[in-house]
């Protein structure tokens, strides 16, 4: 008897085209993606040419010196802290208490009648942080510092709502909330980091 050559059936693609759809959800679902973290900051707007300075004289008693070392070693003014001491979720920490004195003592940094509305003035802090991280201080902690820094000038933001408004900054309308924000801006001076590879 005669062997019949029996023909190659077809695969069917459009079950193909269901296995590839369901691998590709598969591993969206599985894989981890990492997460980026990061800190969010408004830059001031860009001066006019009439408006642009090269140098901003500062006094020294308004300028409070951050360094970060490589090892994590806080130095804010002449008080030392370690990342351990740092934002303990919901109590921040003495850093961010010390920030905030220099902000707010009179005997401190210097401070200047400003006009939160036509209407009202206070006396705002002409204090500058100025942050200087090692080249080789991780970013985590670096991230912690900044967390620090804006919490004790969004405490100061707070102070001076309810000497304006006599309500904290949270219960404040936009438009009270601008002109707070407008006269105590976040100033911190980010300095060039140490380059050891010269």
């Amino acid at each position: 008897m005669a062997k019949t050559k029996r023909a190659a059936g077809e695969i069917n693609s459009s079950s193909m085209a269901d296995i590839a759809f369901l691998l590709l959800i598969f591993f969206l679902v599985t894989t981890t993606m990492d997460v980026d973290s990061g800190m969010k900051r408004t830059l001031p707007p860009i001066a006019d040419n009439e408006q642009q300075q090269d140098d901003v004289e500062l006094k020294e008693r308004n300028v409070l010196m951050v360094n970060v070392s490589k090892e994590g070693r806080i130095m804010v003014g002449t008080e030392e802290y370690m990342p351990a001491d740092l934002n303990r979720r919901g109590d921040h920490s003495r850093m961010s208490r010390e920030v905030l004195n220099f902000l707010a003592d009179l005997d401190r940094s210097e401070k200047k009648s400003t006009e939160v509305e036509p209407t009202i003035n206070c006396e705002i802090s002409q204090g500058v942080v100025s942050l200087k991280a090692d080249n080789e201080t991780k970013y985590n902690i670096y991230l912690q510092v900044q967390d620090e820094l804006t919490h004790a000038f969004n405490v100061y933001r707070d102070l001076i709502s309810v000497q304006a408004y006599g309500k904290p900054f949270e219960e404040l309308n936009e438009i009270q909330a601008g002109n707070i924000r407008k006269a105590v801006p976040v100033k911190v001076s980010e300095a060039e980091p140490n380059d050891r590879t010269k």
